[in-house]
């Protein structure tokens, strides 16, 4: 269920389904370091990273987190053209950053972040899925949108 949006005004808008399979592949990448380092490291690192991650700056990410490197997707600001920055990136992360908090917090933590943020999550697929431009919550708090980099002239563009 891959949808092609329309272009946007850098490139070709990236497909929901590419957008989600890029999201499952940071929330993997969250879950394995906030399991693997020792408590309160590990999830701690895991939520900025939650936070962050679209804003990354040094080669090779600027504007990708890891699952978007993967999926060859890129998160730029829609006012500037360039690739999201730090505080882009957390304005647009900061509904599943609140989710994601909460697993800093054992047990009691686990349960709002299940109880909160897959419901969120599903809010924000669904907004994907049913809004026009294709924009979730976190787009419109960042002023973002995500592109597909298939298309050399969109790398061309909003690589700064």
């Amino acid at each position: 269920m891959f949808f092609v949006m329309p272009l946007s005004s850098v490139g070709i808008k990236a497909k929901v389904g590419n957008r989600v399979v890029a999201k499952v592949i940071d929330l993997v990448l969250v879950v394995t370091v906030a399991v693997m380092l020792p408590y309160p490291l590990g999830p701690l690192l895991g939520f900025l990273y939650s936070l962050v991650a679209d804003g990354l700056s040094f080669k090779p990410f600027q504007g990708q987190s890891v699952g978007k490197k993967i999926m060859r997707l890129k998160v730029i600001n829609m006012i500037t053209k360039k690739p999201a920055s730090l505080r882009d990136s957390v304005l647009r992360n900061s509904p599943v950053g609140v989710a994601t908090f909460f697993a800093i917090i054992p047990v009691w933590g686990w349960l709002i972040l299940g109880i909160v943020g897959i419901p969120l999550m599903v809010m924000e697929v669904y907004l994907m899925l049913s809004v026009e431009s294709g924009h979730r919550l976190g787009d419109v708090m960042g002023d973002t949108e995500v592109i597909e980099l298939k298309n050399a002239s969109a790398k061309n563009v909003v690589s700064n």
